[in-house]
C-alpha cells in the first residue's frame, strides 16, 4: 500500500534578508489514495496565511497528473497572495514527470535547499541548471533532477484490447529496463496466467470487456494482493465521481495520455511493490457509501478478508464483529447517517498482524475520553449510564476493544485502528 508521511518546519533564510518561510517535507507516494491528505495539509498552510513555501520532494517516489495539478494551483495561490511556491531536490522519475506535464515551466524548482532559499528571495522567480548528466534523456536543461535509482526485475502483465503497436512498445519497454511483460486481451486469459507469472504489477484497460471487477478479485486473492494495479480509464472518465462500492486501484490513468507517464508510473510501482512484498503480505483498499447494499457490499468483502486469516473461528468471528462495529460507527456517527458520504478501510496483513483502518468523512470526535474509560471494570455499566443520559455511550468502543488486540483513534477521532495478533 502506498503511503505519504508530511512534517513541516518554520524557518528564515539566511543572509542579510531574512524571510520566513515554511519547508513542506513529503516522503512517499502522491497518488490517488494519498493525494486528498496532500492536497489537505496545502489548503491548511495556505489558508493559514503560509504563502511562502518549499516542498522539499527529495523523498517524493511517484506523482500523479492529480498530484501535479494541485502543485500548479498552491504555487498561484501563493503567487496572488504575494509569496512563493518553490520545489527542491526532485527525485529523476518525478522530475520527468513534472517536465512532461510542464510543471517546470511555471513552477520554479531547485536542486538543493540553499538554491529554493535564493530563489525565494527572488521572489519565486527563476529556473536553476540541470546538471545534465543524462545526454539521452528529454528533460530540457532547466529541470534538476537527483539520480535515478536502479529498477528492480519485475514482472508485469498487461490487459489491453488488442494487439498493435501500443501492447508492443509497452512490452519492449518493461524488458528494456530488465523486466518480464506478458500481454492478455481477455480477462479469462490474464485470470488463467496469473498464478504462473505471480506479477508484480497489472496494467488493465477498463475497455476490455469484463474487467470491471478484475481489481477486486485480485486483492481479494492473498498471492497476489500485493501486485499494484494501474487502471486505464476510457476518455471522459471522471476519477472523482465515486458513488456505490469500490476496490481501489493502486493508480490511474485516463485516455489520451502521454506513453512516458505510463512508463515512468510502471517503473515507480514495481520498486514499491518490491519493497512491499518485505514487510506485507497483503493490501487491500475499499470504499463505500452509507446506503445499505453499498455497506452490505464492503462488509461482505472485509469478512471474506477475515475468514483467510491463520485464526481460530471464534478469534475470526471477533475480529469480523470488530469491523461491523467500526463501519457502523463510521456510518451513524462519523457522517451522521449521509448516504452519499464514504467510509474507506485499508486492510493491511504483515506476518505478525492483521492491520484494518476505518475511516469516515466526518469531524471526529473526543476519542481520548471514550478509551480511557474501556479499561475501568465497570466500563459496560457505565457506557450504559451515558446511553440512559442521552449522550454517547462508548459500547461501541468498549465492543472493539473487546475483539481486538490494539485498538485506537487516529488524527480528530475519524479513523479508527484495529489491530489483532496472528500466530507465528
Amino acid at each position: 500500500m502506498s503511503s505519504l508521511h508530511i512534517s513541516y518546519e518554520q524557518r528564515v533564510t539566511r543572509g542579510d534578508q531574512e524571510t520566513p518561510y515554511t519547508l513542506v517535507q513529503l516522503d512517499g507516494f502522491i497518488d490517488a489514495a494519498n493525494y486528498p491528505r496532500f492536497e489537505s495539509a496545502l489548503e491548511r498552510l495556505v489558508e493559514g496565511g503560509r504563502h511562502h513555501l518549499i516542498l522539499d520532494c527529495r523523498g517524493v517516489q511517484y506523482i500523479n497528473s492529480t498530484g501535479i495539478s494541485g502543485i500548479i494551483r498552491f504555487h498561484n495561490q501563493c503567487n496572488d497572495a504575494g509569496g512563493a511556491f518553490l520545489l527542491a531536490r526532485v527525485a529523476r522519475n518525478v522530475g520527468i514527470t513534472m517536465h512532461l506535464l510542464g510543471v517546470t515551466s511555471v513552477v520554479p524548482v531547485a536542486k538543493d535547499l540553499e538554491e529554493a532559499e535564493g530563489l525565494l528571495l527572488n521572489g519565486g522567480l527563476g529556473t536553476a541548471q540541470l546538471d545534465g548528466s543524462d545526454p539521452e534523456s528529454k528533460v530540457a536543461p532547466s529541470v534538476p533532477v537527483m539520480a535515478d535509482p536502479k529498477l528492480p526485475s519485475g514482472s508485469v502483465a498487461m490487459l489491453l484490447p488488442s494487439t498493435g503497436h501500443f501492447s508492443q512498445i509497452c512490452k519492449k519497454r518493461v524488458e528494456s529496463r530488465g523486466g518480464k511483460a506478458f500481454l492478455f486481451h481477455e480477462v479469462s486469459g490474464l485470470i488463467e496466467g496469473i498464478d504462473a507469472i505471480l506479477p508484480d504489477l497489472i496494467v488493465v484497460d477498463k475497455r476490455v470487456s469484463g474487467s470491471e471487477t478484475l481489481v477486486e478479485s485480485i486483492k481479494l486473492n492473498p498471492r497476489h494482493a500485493l501486485a499494484s494495479v494501474i487502471l486505464i480509464h476510457p476518455r471522459g472518465a471522471d476519477l472523482n465521481d465515486i458513488s456505490g462500492f469500490r476496490v481501489w486501484e493502486n493508480d490511474s490513468l485516463v485516455d489520451p495520455f502521454d506513453l512516458g507517464n505510463l512508463f515512468i508510473l510502471t517503473e515507480t510501482e514495481i520498486r514499491r511493490v518490491a519493497k512491499d512484498r518485505k514487510l506485507f503480505t497483503q493490501q487491500v483498499r475499499f470504499q463505500f457509501q452509507g446506503n445499505q447494499d453499498s455497506i452490505d457490499q464492503g462488509l461482505s468483502l472485509g469478512g471474506a478478508l477475515i475468514a483467510k486469516l491463520p485464526l481460530t473461528e471464534s478469534e475470526r468471528n471477533a475480529l469480523h464483529s470488530a469491523l461491523k462495529e467500526g463501519v457502523d460507527n463510521a456510518v451513524r456517527h462519523g457522517n451522521r447517517a449521509q448516504p452519499e458520504r464514504r467510509v474507506t478501510i485499508n486492510y493491511v496483513v504483515d506476518p505478525r498482524r492483521v492491520t484494518m483502518l476505518v475511516e469516515d468523512e466526518g469531524d471526529g470526535f473526543d476519542h481520548e475520553y471514550y478509551l480511557g474509560q474501556i479499561e475501568e471494570k465497570d466500563a459496560f455499566d457505565r457506557a450504559k449510564e451515558r446511553m440512559r443520559a442521552g449522550g454517547r455511550g462508548g459500547l461501541g468502543i468498549l465492543l472493539m476493544h473487546r475483539c481486538s488486540d490494539r485498538l485506537e483513534y487516529l488524527g480528530k477521532g475519524n479513523v479508527v485502528r484495529i489491530e489483532k495478533r496472528l500466530y507465528a
